[in-house]
């Protein structure tokens, strides 16, 4: 099973440039624009660490954060 970096931010360019990076460094990465979307990835159990943004519209980092701890307990965000 491939372990994956996830980026969520609302702000693509913010987002695009950080995944990027990760890409550069030889990281698996896949990134989210949302809470509601990285809650939905997050299911798929393949996400070691996460990036990401607090201030998102719908879900907010935290509520977002307290989504994940409970499909993926052992992630870091």
């Amino acid at each position: 099973m491939t372990r994956e970096i996830m980026v969520v931010d609302d702000d693509t360019d913010l987002r695009t440039a950080l995944q990027d990076i990760l890409i550069g460094k030889g990281r698996e990465v896949v990134s989210a624009k949302d809470g509601f979307q990285a809650s939905e990835m997050a299911s798929e159990g393949t996400i070691d660490l996460i990036f990401m943004d607090i201030r998102m519209p719908g879900m907010d980092g935290v509520e977002t954060f307290l989504k994940i701890k409970q499909i993926l307990p052992e992630c870091i965000v």
